[in-house]
């Protein structure tokens, strides 16, 4: 559905975002003060237009990791545009400095900023506070074959997993296993779910592809649809789970499984210890690099939000929402707001609410700016 994520170029992207943006120009929100929205219990901004080229180009360059190019651009920006009063462009770098951990120019741009609009700088305040150090969580990788270096292996991943918040598993290069191997792994998700542990799956969209695949050409063992199943359940998938089950079904002429939301991951609390992903009430915590292998945080996003009358989405701890899951990400904030959910982001940096607003964010949810001391 949304394959224009996956192009490189920058120029093709923003050209084919320009195309497929709706008519009327998305609010940008970042820098303005927010007003109550009647009745709502939702913050909410007024429109002030559209924004800058360059600075959706800076919005697109960061979410590819491209920090270097990003500076540099937005620097350009304000040199260009001397008589901008728009704070907008300022915050960007300033929060690119902190992310990136530049304070020396920072300091130089809060001292540009503050003769631009003869008002105090923003201070400095790195989001990336110094977390103690914690072990890594257990990882158990599997190939093509489950052979007696994997079973070596899975006994010491499943020891470790006791002890452990959580534990990784990586299927991006597993191909469609056979019976054995399928029964192997979908032992360890079965020990796994009886310890309790929530499971990050590493190459899990690509792996339930090739599981998929090789079901619709008839190749799959019945481990294989269990297995195909269990995937879908730790990617959260909860439609395709029931398409498959369905199948299933028919197949095997027994009665569907049902479908069960995987447990939330634990994110670090800068502690050194680990805390579930989401606080009570109506407030989900995001955090880190949202990219490839964070299907999990969509997936206890979604439960979270189930049968709540709206959700704020908190961006604080979010460095960066990688552009490879953008769509990803609006399907996510669709099946939300469809479900008749209300969503607000706050507390993000602004190179992740301008990236927010570009690609249509705006249009499933409400976008605050971060608070600035």
């Amino acid at each position: 559905m949304f394959s224009f994520f996956r192009k490189d170029k920058t120029e093709d992207l923003m050209a084919f975002l320009k195309e497929a943006q709706p008519a009327v120009e998305p609010s940008y929100t970042q820098a303005r003060q927010p007003a109550a929205q009647a009745g709502s219990g939702i913050e909410v901004e007024e429109a002030q237009g559209g924004l800058a080229p360059e600075l959706e180009e800076a919005a697109v360059l960061y979410a590819n990791g491209k920090v270097g190019e990003t500076a540099a651009l937005l620097n350009r920006y304000l040199l260009d545009h001397r008589e901008d009063r728009d704070p907008l462009p300022w915050y960007m770098l300033f929060d690119l400095y902190e992310l990136s951990d530049q304070a020396a120019p920072f300091e130089d741009a809060a001292v540009d900023f503050a003769i631009r609009f003869e008002r105090s700088p923003p201070t400095w305040s790195p989001r990336k506070a110094p977390r103690a150090a914690s072990a890594p969580p257990p990882l158990l990788s599997y190939g093509e074959k489950y052979g007696s270096l994997e079973r070596v292996k899975q006994a010491r991943f499943l020891q470790d997993a006791e002890r452990a918040a959580y534990v990784r598993i990586d299927v991006s290069r597993t191909q469609a296993p056979d019976e054995d191997t399928a029964k192997a792994m979908l032992g360890d998700i079965l020990r796994l779910h009886e310890l309790r542990k929530p499971i990050e799956l590493i190459g899990g969209p690509g792996f339930a592809v090739r599981l998929n695949a090789a079901r619709q050409g008839e190749r799959l063992t019945e481990s294989g649809w269990f297995l195909l199943m269990a995937v879908l359940q730790l990617l959260g998938k909860e439609d395709e789970f029931e398409q498959v089950a369905i199948d299933y079904a028919t197949a095997f002429e027994v009665s569907p499984p049902s479908y069960t939301p995987p447990l939330p991951l634990p994110v670090p609390n800068g502690n050194g210890t680990d805390t579930p992903v989401g606080d009570p009430g109506t407030t989900f915590a995001l955090h880190g690099v949202i990219g490839p292998g964070c299907e999990s945080q969509f997936a206890a996003l979604r439960e979270f939000a189930r049968g709540k009358p709206q959700v704020e989405i908190d961006l604080a701890d979010v460095e960066r929402i990688d552009f490879s899951v953008v769509g990803l990400l609006l399907d996510n904030l669709i099946g939300i707001a469809q479900s008749g959910c209300k969503i607000l982001f706050k507390e993000g940096n602004e190179l992740v609410n301008t990236l927010l607003l570009l690609v249509g964010a705006g249009q499933y949810a409400v976008v605050l700016g971060r608070k600035r001391a």
